[in-house]
């Protein structure tokens, strides 16, 4: 049996070599006048860019108040590197919450050492999903502390450093940052440089310690990378946008959805001559596949979500299938407006008479970073606006009453303001469904975010059932992307530009989406902790065994 010890023995000199050559990188000197500026500069732009970056941190003043002591800070402890101001800028932004607005570091973080776990977060607490042969029997077990620190106290803890919208995202801090020491350290001083020890309880009801020796970086990302666990070898397409029946018979349609990007995307992208150049890089090595030289063939290859949706469910009109299940889960977004024509091609007149009965709200400020990235200029926003727009003003999207009578002009309107490649064959609809399977079931777990959170809420109000663990992304928050960099640094990140509104301030689900249907521990428990223990436990629920 390999033990850790064997492995933490092997490619030590190649490790040393590589973690050397990153840290010359990530090191750069940079003037700390110059890394200061930059920061002025960051919170410039949030203030002109932000729908409203003060409320979370209890007002201007307050806001100006943390602004003042991030840059104290970076004078006073003459910070000299693009990372070190990345993280500072970090946690300046943890108070407002935003998933949406953040930094990117140039080399990443300087971890040199990890532990070999891994954690999933579930309706009712944290699990251990992964660990190394020699510990297996403790895969499931409950995380209950870290070095004895209380795991509410650690995502508080974590959640002063980094954002999350909600309780369910704080879980997520501590399950993507638990197994690194040094980011620990923020929130537990005492963890060390050999071991990080965890209180858990297994799945037998047993209280322990699990202390596992930390592994060298290198080492345990090629472990995480290898990590699988499906005890049950469940056979549900997990590749992007790829379906399938699943169960007995032909009743059950399965589409698999890693993120909510498309060729219509790119397609409407490039003919508004937004840069897209590494979006679309990204999603080629998210495919594993390489990119072609020729932008247009680079877009031509990737599928059309509404085409392979129309030819999905053509097959579920064939065979009459009941029920169709959306697997959302760590699909963290992408482009909104591609997952609509898919709601006309399910319910026809339906949904464009009730998409006007959501009652979502957007508020969107226009600033100049909002112009630069859709290549547009305060002249282009206000050919479409009756009064004058002004840098600093809103557009505001509100609640809209349902439509009384769907007309084919109405139709055809709404139509042709979709995102989608096939147009032509949502306008041969004429107003009635593809196909409307009897049952729609999305999946959704913490790592639904963004996009895929914006679908997988408009399917629930389109009736669908929403199975799963709550998604991290808080139904009344920032929204959307808008990129920046910063002139003397190069740091590279986002800012939100709108505010959006799904639910009642005082809904219970405003912040926290809780599903129709949850899995509790147990329920993990009985299929093993199985990667696939949600869609089992659906595909259990629609055979009628639970």
């Amino acid at each position: 049996m390999t033990t850790l010890k064997s492995i933490f023995s092997k490619n030590l000199s190649v490790l040393t070599l590589a973690l050397a050559i990153a840290a010359n990188c990530a090191n750069a000197q940079i003037p700390n006048d110059s890394i200061v500026a930059d920061f002025n500069e960051f919170v410039r732009l949030l203030e002109e860019t932000h729908p409203d970056p003060y409320s979370n941190y209890g007002g201007r003043p307050f806001f100006r108040k943390a602004a003042m002591e991030t840059r104290f800070g970076l004078a006073m402890d003459s910070v000299t590197t693009a990372d070190e101001l990345a993280n500072r800028i970090r946690e300046f932004l943890a108070p407002l919450q935003d998933g949406h607005t953040g930094v990117r570091s140039q080399q990443g973080p300087d971890h040199k050492f990890l532990a070999p776990i891994m954690f999933e977060a579930i309706n009712d607490g944290i699990i251990i999903s992964r660990l190394p042969d020699e510990y297996k029997d403790y895969i499931g077990s409950r995380l209950l502390a870290i070095e004895n620190v209380p795991v509410k106290e650690v995502c508080d803890g974590l959640a002063k450093h980094y954002t999350a919208e909600n309780e369910i995202g704080k879980m997520l801090l501590v399950c993507y940052r638990g197994m690194q020491p040094v980011t620990l350290r923020k929130v537990i001083p005492s963890v060390g440089d050999e071991y990080i020890t965890y209180q858990v309880e297994t799945p037998k009801g047993k209280r322990t310690d699990l202390k596992l020796p930390l592994m060298p970086v290198e080492q345990a990302r090629q472990w995480y990378a290898a990590q699988q666990h499906t005890v049950t070898k469940a056979n549900f397409p997990d590749k992007d946008l790829t379906y399938d029946f699943v169960g007995k018979g032909k009743n059950t349609m399965y589409l698999k959805l890693q993120s909510i990007m498309a060729r219509d995307c790119f397609e409407y992208m490039q003919s508004n001559g937004w840069n897209y150049q590494e979006q679309l890089q990204r999603m080629y090595n998210a495919r594993g596949e390489e990119m072609p030289a020729d932008p247009k063939q680079a877009i031509a290859q990737i599928p059309s979500f509404s085409e392979e949706f129309e030819k999905m469910l053509q097959l579920m009109k064939q065979n009459r299938s009941k029920n169709l299940i959306i697997d959302l889960r760590g699909n963290d977004g992408g482009f909104t407006p591609i997952t609509l024509p898919t709601l006309y091609q399910m319910w026809g007149d339906r949904y464009i008479k009730e998409m006007g009965g959501f009652e979502t709200e957007f508020y969107t400020m226009i600033s100049p970073l909002l112009a630069k990235k859709y290549n547009a200029s305060l002249e282009d926003i206000n050919r479409e606006s009756p009064v004058p727009i002004l840098y600093g003003d809103y557009q505001y999207s509100n609640k809209r009453q349902e439509v009384p009578e769907v007309t084919e002009q109405y139709r055809n309107r709404v139509i042709s303001q979709m995102m989608s490649s096939v147009k032509d064959k949502l306008m041969a609809q004429n107003g009635q469904p593809v196909y409307t399977p009897e049952h729609v079931y999305v999946l959704t777990d913490p790592g639904t975010f963004s996009a895929a959170f914006h679908y997988a809420f408009y399917l629930s109000k389109m009736g669908a059932t929403i199975v799963g663990v709550t998604c991290s992304q808080a139904p009344n928050t920032y929204m959307e992307m808008t990129p920046f960099e910063l002139p003397r640094t190069g740091l590279k990140g986002s800012i939100s530009n709108s505010l959006q509104l799904f639910l009642p301030v005082d809904d219970p689900r405003a912040h926290d989406f809780t599903p129709d249907l949850m899995p509790t521990y147990e329920d993990y428990k009985r299929y093993n902790f199985d990667d696939n223990t949600i869609p089992m436990y659906l595909m259990d629920v629609i055979d009628g065994k639970r």
